[in-house]
């Protein structure tokens, strides 16, 4: 049950007053004392400071992609977008796939980003939404040749 507590009158506060002032005058803490701390605590930054770091590690996150001319998913994605629709449909989809992923990476080419970057993307872009069974075989999961894929049908990435 919860206590009700009385209001502080002008008594208390200057009781409370005069035990503040007591308390600083006779019982001073040692400067010299031990500590009794293992393990300090961090210190707080100010939120501009770490504000500031922020924008510091995007900047140089955005410069190092920039420095190696690694497109986004986006704009692999608008890149194979892109070469979809630029595609005739006329064909059955076997040779027709693999155009749609050369014509995407000429296209990256020609706007200036580098073709194994992209390579890399779409390979990480793989390796996140296609199940681990489903790749098996393939070269870069460290399982020699790949089984199911002859050269002509080979992935370029």
């Amino acid at each position: 049950m919860a206590q009700i507590r009385r209001q502080l009158t002008r008594e208390d506060v200057d009781r409370i007053a005069e035990m503040d002032t007591a308390r600083g005058a006779f019982f001073q803490r040692d400067p010299d004392r031990p500590d009794s701390r293992f393990v300090k605590p961090r210190r707080r930054q100010p939120v501009e400071v770490s504000r500031a770091k922020a924008r510091l590690r995007t900047a140089r996150w955005r410069s190092e992609r920039d420095r190696r001319k690694a497109p986004t998913t986006e704009q692999v994605g608008m890149a194979l977008a892109t070469a979809l629709a630029t595609t005739s449909w006329s064909d059955g989809l076997t040779g027709a796939d693999y155009d749609l992923l050369r014509r995407a990476l000429m296209d990256l080419e020609a706007r200036g980003f580098s073709i194994e970057e992209a390579k890399r993307t779409l390979r990480r872009l793989r390796l996140r939404l296609v199940d681990p069974g489903d790749r098996a075989g393939e070269e870069s999961e460290g399982c020699g040749p790949p089984i199911l894929q002859d050269e002509s049908n080979k992935l370029p990435f």
